[in-house]
């Protein structure tokens, strides 16, 4: 089953085909990008930074810390998710994060 990941207001935006998966993908299934370190950072298809995976959140960083990666990312294509999204978990960081500008996606 999908893992799905939610905006700040818990709206499923996002999903991972297991927990250990680098690759994120939005709900219709198209590549929004990978997880290229260990850690929570994402950076979008062309190594610029998407967003931070947060528990079952994908935001941004209020910080300014915006990393990026100069390596190829080769794209696993169109996945389909499984499931449906759970309730999201409760975020109280929300005040050092914001929603992840998807439309700038692509």
């Amino acid at each position: 089953m999908s893992i799905y990941l939610f905006d700040i207001d818990g709206n499923p935006i996002a999903f991972r085909r297991t927990w250990d998966d680098r690759y994120v993908f939005a709900v219709d299934g198209q590549c929004l990008g990978v997880q290229p370190w260990k850690g929570c950072d994402v950076v979008d298809v062309e190594g610029r930074y998407l967003g931070s995976v947060i528990g079952d959140r994908l935001v941004r960083r209020n910080d300014g810390h915006r990393p990026e990666c100069d390596v190829a990312i080769p794209d696993p294509g169109l996945v389909v998710p499984t499931g449906t999204p759970g309730r999201p978990l409760d975020f109280p960081y929300a005040h050092a994060y914001q929603d992840v500008e998807l439309h700038r996606v692509g």
